[in-house]
């Protein structure tokens, strides 16, 4: 290392300036010529602000300190790319930029809840805009099996995790308190921090595993009255990124997630606020072909408010399937691919690697198609008192919940503030199409899933 600092240090500290300027250049143009369609464009400027992080990160290594200061002369004096600033992360807090908001503002981060936190309740903007697309935060899926890419120390994953989870629940705060914008979650680990302010005001820097990011550069592009910055681009990118970002139900995401907290590998309660009231035994149903991550959400908020959890899987016998004139799908083989076995495995490794014993529920086949037969065996095997805690996004829920009611036990029903019905943003069939196409299925399913799908696939190679 010794003589590459002396390489460096022998070499006139604008050469070493104009050599990193002209490297990337070169890069970004020969990816343009090689590209023909318009995405070349979004490609060049991404290897090119790659190529001054490195750049920048090479020199600041070797402690050449006049480099650096003609290096920033160079590609902010000479460019006009819009780039008005290169500082540590730590030393240009995201939150200077974001109170300026003025007209429009994206967020794509990890998670982000004091930044978000001080940013939406001290600024104006967002104190009075009525307009959710005005405002779009998307943050990495708690659910993500990225995780491990972020640390390899199981105790910081969990960590992050948290971090994500308290996030969402206090954006749902914020929501309750009349609050709007829009938010996504990232099946993967977010690429970088993206802080975009009216469209003209860029901000990012990278991330590390193990680490926030603090310490690295971040960078800050101004594309107002200027044709040449790379602003827009970015714009382009938070835009092509939200894209592929998921839906949730917010209010059913934080109330489902907040209450779980894993630490030493136990399943345990936040003591935050008001205790949350728990039924006996609770009870929830589905199909699960095969088990998502909604179905995990909805798993897990039955979980946490009983302290004892049926889990019920319908259409058990899966060459028995029952015919569904209001769901008409529930009753073919195509839809019904997973054996009751497989669903019950998906459904207890997810619950495992979240922490949760399997002390605290039971998996049982469930034919709520033959309701007179069923729910008497629940409620001779259980007791009367069993809660149903069911979602209802369509009239086929609203059916399953008369049939409950008229068998005398009790159903409470999760509806969003805004609407009668909830809305799925993944579905089996999403899922079932993703895995028979051999695409990117597993962003959609927890882990349980992912080992039993997988091996099954392994297998039929």
């Amino acid at each position: 290392m010794k003589w590459v600092v002396g390489w460096f240090r022998g070499i006139p500290s604008k050469f070493v300036a104009l050599f990193f300027v002209v490297m990337v250049a070169v890069m970004a143009i020969a990816l343009t010529v090689k590209e023909a369609d318009p995405y070349s464009y979004v490609v060049s400027a991404a290897f090119f602000i790659i190529g001054i992080i490195v750049s920048y990160n090479i020199a600041a290594a070797a402690g050449v300190e006049s480099a650096l200061a003609h290096f920033k002369d160079v590609v902010v004096g000479s460019t006009n790319i819009g780039l008005t600033s290169i500082k540590k992360l730590s030393d240009t807090p995201p939150e200077s930029i974001s109170k300026k908001t003025k007209s429009s503002f994206r967020f794509f981060g990890i998670a982000g809840e004091k930044f978000l936190k001080e940013t939406l309740e001290k600024t104006e903007f967002f104190r009075r805009n009525k307009t959710p697309g005005l405002v779009k935060i998307m943050l990495m899926d708690p659910f993500s099996n990225d995780l491990d890419r972020l640390s390899a120390d199981k105790g910081k994953q969990r960590d992050f995790r948290n971090k994500i989870i308290s996030t969402i629940k206090m954006l749902n705060d914020l929501r309750e308190n009349g609050y709007h914008f829009e938010l996504r979650l990232y099946p993967k680990k977010p690429p970088l921090r993206l802080l975009i302010v009216d469209g003209v005001v860029t901000a990012l820097s990278v991330y590390e595993a193990d680490s926030s990011g603090w310490k690295n550069a971040q960078l800050i592009f101004e594309g107002k009255d200027n044709d040449d910055s790379l602003a827009p681009y970015f714009v382009e990118t938070f835009d092509d990124l939200w894209e592929r970002g998921v839906n949730i139900n917010l209010d059913q995401r934080a109330g489902a997630l907040y209450p779980f907290r894993l630490e030493d590998q136990s399943l345990s309660l936040l003591r935050h606020g008001s205790k949350v009231e728990k039924v006996k035994i609770g009870m929830v149903h589905g199909r699960f072909q095969p088990f998502h991550h909604e179905h995990f959400e909805y798993v897990l908020h039955g979980i946490s408010k009983s302290e004892f959890c049926i889990i019920g899987i319908t259409q058990p016998d899966i060459k028995l399937v029952e015919e569904c004139q209001i769901l008409p799908h529930r009753g073919t083989m195509e839809g019904n691919p997973y054996s009751f076995e497989d669903r019950k495995r998906m459904i207890t490794l997810s619950l495992t690697s979240w922490g949760v014993s399997e002390k605290r529920y039971k998996i049982v086949p469930f034919k709520i198609d033959c309701p007179a037969a069923s729910l008497p065996e629940i409620k001779l095997e259980f007791g009367a008192e069993v809660v149903h805690f069911m979602r209802v996004f369509s009239e086929w829920e609203e059916y399953k919940k008369k049939l409950i009611e008229d068998h005398d036990m009790v159903v409470e029903v999760f509806r969003p503030s805004h609407s009668d019905y909830m809305t799925k943003n993944v579905t089996g069939t999403l899922v079932r199409e993703l895995i028979s196409s051999r695409r990117n299925w597993k962003d959609f399913v927890p882990f349980g899933t992912r080992m039993v799908v997988g091996a099954m696939l392994g297998r039929s190679k």
